[in-house]
């Protein structure tokens, strides 16, 4: 199992100066990942595909996935997925039904791997998607899970 970034000696501080240059950006440190946020700076998005491409060359073993407003760099096989499964293998979680839901590209590894499990995946608003199940927006999906409490 991978625990730490390939690449992220060179990787954090480039992308921690590109995140200081434009106003907008946000990076988050996932620690076997990182990700660029850019919905503040929408406009940036064709400059930043080019330039992550061109940072992560260097690096075969990784994968850049662009999700919406944000392109996170991660190890080939690091997914939510792959999370999933980890989390499903361990108490409290072992033998239980999973649910997950998500509303972007990267989820959906997760929605694969929770469909395997037998669990209920849930896309959020529109697009393709692997999961057997939908939900409109962000309100319907909070509407959905306040009525699971009461």
């Amino acid at each position: 199992m991978i625990d730490r970034l390939p690449g992220r000696e060179q990787l954090l501080p480039a992308l921690t100066a590109l995140a200081a240059r434009f106003p907008g950006l946000l990076l988050e440190d996932k620690g076997i990942a990182l990700a660029l946020h850019y919905r503040q700076a929408p406009r940036l998005g064709g400059y930043l595909s080019h330039t992550i491409k061109r940072l992560v060359a260097p690096f075969p073993e990784l994968t850049v996935l662009k999700g919406k407003y944000v392109f996170e760099l991660k190890p080939h096989v690091a997914n939510k997925g792959e999370a999933i499964a980890a989390f499903m293998r361990i108490p409290p979680f072992c033998g239980r039904t999973p649910v997950f839901l998500g509303d972007d590209v990267t989820d959906e590894y997760g929605f694969e791997r929770i469909n395997q499990l037998g669990g209920l995946s849930i896309k959020v608003g529109p697009g393709q998607t692997l999961a057997r199940y939908r939900l409109p927006n962000i309100e319907a999906a909070l509407t959905w899970l306040q009525s699971l409490t009461h």
